[in-house]
């Protein structure tokens, strides 16, 4: 529940609870700093996606590059105009920026993954945070009059 639906559920207690008191501020407090750490893990997991994709279009912009001068020159080396060196050198690199394509595929989901896992339990505790200040402030409004 976002954090205006707190104070709309505060409206209705007392004016002390109203005010704020030190518990209600406590738990808003909490809430807000774990709502901002979810914001900003949500916003680490769009950047390395958007670095993973950046990698990738220069990859494929690079293995198009290869594709085209080994397409060249396997066409001169069958006629001897060019070195059928050349030609592996050229398969050897377009091998390479796959196994580089591979790699950042993988590397990527690590990474994300890992922030994934911080993104979950920053969000559990956030759960945890909002059921705690919905409980307080139920449980505290009705057995006050009995104590």
């Amino acid at each position: 529940m976002p954090s205006h639906q707190y104070s709309l559920t505060m409206e209705n207690e007392s004016p002390q609870s109203a005010a704020g008191t030190p518990l209600d501020l406590l738990l808003h407090s909490k809430s807000r700093i774990l709502r901002t750490k979810l914001d900003v893990l949500a916003t680490e997991i769009v950047a390395r996606l958007g670095i993973w994709n950046s990698n990738l279009e220069r990859i494929h912009t690079e293995k198009a590059g290869v594709e085209e001068l080994l397409n060249q020159s396997t066409r001169l080396a069958r006629y001897h105009l060019r070195d059928q060196r050349d030609v592996g050198r050229l398969r050897e690199d377009a091998l390479k920026l796959d196994t580089q394509q591979r790699e950042e595929d993988v590397q990527c989901w690590k990474d994300v993954v890992l922030v994934m896992r911080d993104f979950l339990t920053a969000w559990e505790a956030h759960e945890q945070a909002k059921s705690r200040a919905i409980f307080i402030n139920h449980a505290g409004s009705g057995h006050q009059e009995s104590l």
